[in-house]
């Protein structure tokens, strides 16, 4: 496995390291497990700028379409979009995604 870490400064100003490189060729390492996806609507409010929020999640992209069409005519909602989250059970699995 090819280990690349790298530096980010976040919101706080403080850096650390936020992942690493995988090589695609390399093996898991052992009792890793592959994220589960959870689909999101998410949306914005122009009652609130800036902010993001979440209409609904679900475990297929066409489930979360349907509810992305749904809602899509209402005026309560502004823009909206469905986002693909990969959920891992371990932040050992979710440096090895990286």
């Amino acid at each position: 496995m090819r280990d690349e870490r790298h530096e980010s400064t976040g919101p706080s100003g403080r850096s650390g390291t936020i992942g690493t490189v995988t090589d695609a060729s390399a093996s898991p390492p052992p009792g890793y497990r592959q994220p589960a996806i959870a689909w999101l609507v998410e949306y914005t409010d122009e009652r609130e700028p800036g902010s993001r929020f979440q209409a609904g999640a679900f475990t297929t992209e066409k489930e979360a379409q349907k509810l992305l069409d749904q809602l899509g005519g209402s005026r309560f909602y502004g823009e909206m979009w469905i986002n693909m989250v990969p959920v891992h059970q371990t932040v050992q699995d979710w440096e090895w995604d990286r």
